[in-house]
């Protein structure tokens, strides 16, 4: 009997093993920050009023991405030294001040200095790299990089049946905002811009006009959020869009399942906005249809089996301005933890992704095509011009 029972506490503890984090990725969206731009009747227009320029990050701000980088340096106190060390941490951000400045309060919440790293005694900071490219150059995470091959699915999508069919329910509410903004309404993301100019002004206590009153925030919620759904909308729009940064992070954490280097990267942090929470979340089949807020952070921990070795995938998420623990994520058709091999299989239409090949190659292929029509056009002109002129002789 002892031994039946030994066998199975072996089984149990084979089958539900502690797992240890191995490599994690985190994504989050800058802290609080002014309107990026108002509305052409806008009453608030004056920037006097305001804490700081438009677009720009709040103290406030500030203080939410410093309070969320000590609790990241508690989450991954095991993962990562004490003492910041070049070999263990990558950050990157978009060229956008907010995110920049987020994720430097970000890591001096995670990265106090203390012994040899203090280098000013009235200073309690020390700087930390963050990396960042133009957002005109960057297919990776701004994703503002040109692709003329997304730009045509999209404009196939916005075009569609269905696409058409589900904006049209919004087609009184569209002319009723710009009835009074003064701004033109076309489509979600128009509507998003509406609704996020009014949520930081109530949230900064702002008298609201009055026309408001029967759209804001109900009517605007679920249409504004839904905007988050369209830029990946396709599955070719979600592996053009995301796929480069899923590559990304996935290869990191193939490194380490590989053992490819000796002392491989440990934690992968981007500092981004809404949208690329939203079209993460979207993309992967997770989106719960809720906008992204301030600070709203997406996880991915590379677990391993401290039993089996085998290595898994976690998706966890927060979407809360406040210190609160992420929930693990459902992934679809493999659960809340996920084989790492079977998660690469499920996600190969992004993992796979050649992003600069795939749009390279639709423009040079648009522009051979363009090229052999102009020939061939040419050639019928210049073979019927010359049966002309003998024609006449």
């Amino acid at each position: 009997m002892m031994l039946v029972l030994a066998i199975l506490m072996f089984s149990l503890t084979v089958t539900f093993g502690e797992k240890t984090v191995k490599y994690a990725a985190v994504i989050y969206r800058h802290g609080e920050r002014t309107p990026a731009n108002l509305y052409p009747t806008d009453p608030w227009q004056n920037v006097s009023l305001w804490p700081v320029k438009f677009g720009q990050l709040t103290n406030v701000g500030k203080r939410q991405h410093y309070a969320l980088g000590k609790w990241l340096r508690k989450r991954y106190s095991h993962l990562i030294s004490e003492k910041f060390d070049s070999s263990e941490i990558y950050v990157r951000s978009t060229d956008v001040d907010r995110t920049l400045i987020s994720a430097q309060a970000n890591l001096a919440g995670m990265y106090p200095p203390s012994g040899t790293s203090i280098w000013d005694t009235d200073l309690i900071w020390q700087p930390i790299p963050v990396h960042t490219i133009p957002e005109k150059d960057d297919g990776v995470l701004a994703m503002k990089k040109t692709c003329l091959h997304y730009t045509r699915e999209k404009n196939e999508y916005i075009h569609s049946t269905p696409y058409k069919e589900r904006l049209s329910q919004y087609q009184e509410l569209m002319d009723y905002l710009t009835a009074y903004t003064g701004k033109k309404i076309n489509d979600y993301l128009d509507i998003n811009y509406v609704y996020n100019v009014l949520f930081i002004e109530s949230l900064y206590n702002f008298t609201l006009p009055n026309w408001t009153q029967s759209v804001y925030p109900d009517k605007l919620r679920e249409p504004a959020c839904y905007s988050f759904a369209t830029a990946t909308a396709t599955p070719l729009m979600a592996r053009l869009m995301v796929g480069p940064l899923l590559k990304e992070i996935t290869t990191e954490a193939n490194t380490v399942v590989l053992k490819k280097k000796p002392d491989p990267l440990k934690l992968s942090i981007y500092s981004a906005h809404d949208f690329q929470i939203g079209n993460i979340l979207s993309a992967m089949g997770v989106f719960d249809g809720n906008c992204p807020v301030y600070t709203s952070t997406i996880f991915f921990e590379l677990l391993q089996d401290d039993s089996t070795l085998e290595y898994f995938i976690q998706m966890l998420y927060r979407n809360s301005t406040e210190i609160v623990e992420p929930y693990v994520l459902n992934i679809p058709s493999c659960g809340k933890i996920c084989p790492f091999d079977r998660f690469l299989e499920l996600y190969d239409n992004l993992v796979s992704v050649e992003w600069d090949y795939e749009c390279k190659a639709q423009v040079t292929l648009k522009f051979l095509i363009y090229h052999t029509l102009f020939i061939i056009n040419i050639t019928l002109i210049l073979y019927r011009y010359f049966n002309i002129v003998v024609f006449d002789c």
